[in-house]
């Protein structure tokens, strides 16, 4: 599948470049399903080992939240892993909770996080 096919309305892609257009970062969100026009999936949160520790990560997530809020989305969701300790923290200090799974995973350990735009 095309990026833009995955990520397109509502949905998008965000990307993170530096002054000369090298690419640093990217954040996807999808509409979780036809069925639920109101949420939408994280996907792909990826900062580049030069883009770290600059805040890059949380600035593309807090962009996405943003838009997200705008393109009239109620809730985000999303899963990682237990390893990935420092998007889990990322996503506990923007107000992410624990959610039961939404989705079939491969993976066993996976984790679900969730956040309500109502309100907000």
């Amino acid at each position: 599948m095309q990026l833009a096919s995955i990520y397109s309305s509502p949905g998008f892609l965000l990307l993170a470049t530096n002054h000369d257009g090298e690419r640093l970062g990217c954040i996807g969100l999808k509409q979780l399903s036809p069925e639920q026009p109101g949420a939408g999936e994280i996907r792909r949160l990826f900062v580049r080992n030069e883009g770290r520790g600059r805040g890059l990560g949380r600035s593309l997530t807090d962009d996405l939240i943003a838009r997200a809020r705008q393109a009239g989305f109620e809730r985000l969701v999303l899963n990682t892993l237990p390893s990935m300790t420092e998007a889990i923290a990322l996503y506990r200090s923007l107000g992410f909770g624990t959610i039961d799974s939404y989705a079939e995973e491969p993976l066993e350990d996976t984790l679900y996080f969730g956040l309500s735009l109502r309100g907000a």
